[in-house]
């Protein structure tokens, strides 16, 4: 609920290197418009040596607690249109260089070996794996065309 990337980045301070480096924090985007948006930031700030993955899982709702809206989806509770947070922009405005965004039903193998990849280059890095929530894309999809401009 927002705290890996604390707990990641306080494993990868501690942890003998060897096993710093496997370190990877995940979380999903509802809560990492909140609680992780501080974590990116110390991120940044106070980089571990060997770097930091923060994988980050976008399925465009809120699907734990009853698909609701939160600020990476575009729109309010209500269903209006509002700003949309992207969390790959937030990342990069911060500074992490590395930032990815894939779609990880693509190719379990191209996911494995990005995060591989980012791990091996001890930099600090976010990989946005984005995919619409399967139980939500039909709701999604009918709230966009009522949003829609009326002609």
């Amino acid at each position: 609920m927002g705290a890996s990337i604390g707990m990641g980045l306080g494993l990868r301070h501690v942890l003998p290197p060897e096993q710093a480096r496997r370190v990877v924090s995940v979380i999903v985007t509802a809560r990492s418009y909140t609680a992780a948006s501080t974590g990116l930031v110390e991120m940044v700030y106070n980089p571990p040596p060997d770097g930091h993955v923060l994988l980050i899982l976008d399925n465009g709702t809120t699907a734990m607690t009853g698909m609701q809206e939160h600020p990476g989806t575009g729109r309010t509770l209500d269903h209006q249109r509002t700003g949309k947070v992207v969390f790959e922009d937030l990342a990069r405005s911060l500074g992490v260089k590395q930032v990815h965004v894939i779609d990880p039903t693509l190719s379990q193998q191209a996911l494995e070996d990005l995060v591989t990849q980012c791990l091996e280059s001890r930099e600090l890095a976010v990989i946005v794996a984005r995919r619409t929530c399967l139980l939500a894309t039909g709701k999604i999809k009918l709230m966009e065309k009522c949003l829609e401009p009326q002609e």
